[in-house]
């Protein structure tokens, strides 16, 4: 019924393109694909086949994200002003694809597209990035990046800060995002361990505080933060993943539009594209452009 494409960046469209075509339906791992070219591609032969596209943009479907995008839907936050991430990895891993930047390979696409889908999930569109790429460890190649940092502008007004590296061997591994608002502010705290008795996953307790009006200056400035509550989340399991192939399955057998779908997803695609053209040009890339 359905196919889940694993492979290297590079395969994906063809593979998808070829999936649909057979009838079949297909979630594709991150990044969608190596150009935006390839992506529409992707989305026009799901359509013609009739068939569900979805990227497995799996952040998405965990308990904290679903809790942050509710505080947001409801007001808690008020309106979004900035928002920021990081990614530290040691690395990269030992395979060539992750090293290749003509198999998709970088820190951009392989890690940082999570992050930049995540925010995008949260804030909104993207209309124009600032960004430098640097190679900067010997077995990158093929211009695939290990140093990132872009600026992001979100279409509502919102800034955005972005900054991943796999050369950081001096700090500890850790990924992190804030979203700051003119009411409260949300930030994620380091990832917990990781064992057999617990789900994945990429952070820690995402914290949450509101702006008081309070006559203690400082309890204005410093307001508490405090864990989110996701104890009454309404997804069907606390492990992203799981819930991201219930969502997979359900869209296939409702028709609906998945939450990643490829149409949403190109937007992601957009923002790392438009990355890499503002390192390779030198100047601000609109969204509209790449």
């Amino acid at each position: 019924d359905a196919v889940d494409i694993c492979t290297s960046h590079n395969h994906h469209a063809p593979q998808a393109i070829a999936a649909a075509a057979a009838g079949k339906h297909v979630i594709v791992e991150k990044a969608m694909s190596n150009t935006l070219l390839d992506c529409r591609a992707m989305i026009e032969a799901a359509d013609k086949a009739g068939v569900t596209l979805m990227v497995g943009q799996h952040l998405r479907y965990s308990p904290e994200a679903y809790a942050v995008k509710r505080l947001i839907a409801d007001g808690k936050l008020g309106e979004i002003q900035a928002a920021r991430t990081h990614v530290f990895r040691q690395g990269p891993p030992d395979k060539s694809w992750y090293t290749d930047g003509k198999a998709g390979g970088g820190v951009l696409q392989l890690n940082t597209v999570h992050y930049i889908d995540l925010l995008r999930y949260f804030v909104g569109n993207v209309k124009r990035v600032t960004g430098v790429c640097r190679s900067v460890q010997p077995q990158m190649t093929n211009g695939a990046d290990d140093l990132v940092a872009a600026t992001l502008e979100f279409e509502n007004g919102a800034i955005g800060d972005l900054f991943s590296s796999w050369t950081t061997y001096l700090v500890p591994e850790a990924s992190s995002y804030m979203v700051l608002g003119s009411k409260g502010s949300v930030h994620s705290t380091p990832p917990e361990t990781a064992n057999d008795d617990s789900p994945i996953r990429h952070f820690g307790n995402v914290m949450f505080a509101e702006k008081e009006d309070a006559p203690d200056r400082e309890r204005q400035m410093n307001p508490p933060f405090e864990p989110l509550d996701t104890g009454d989340f309404v997804l069907p399991n606390t492990s992203f993943f799981v819930n991201e192939i219930l969502h997979f399955e359900e869209c296939i057998r409702t028709g609906s539009e998945p939450l990643s779908s490829g149409r949403d997803n190109i937007e992601t695609m957009k923002v790392v594209m438009g990355i890499l053209e503002s390192s390779r040009i030198g100047k601000p890339v609109d969204m509209a452009d790449p």
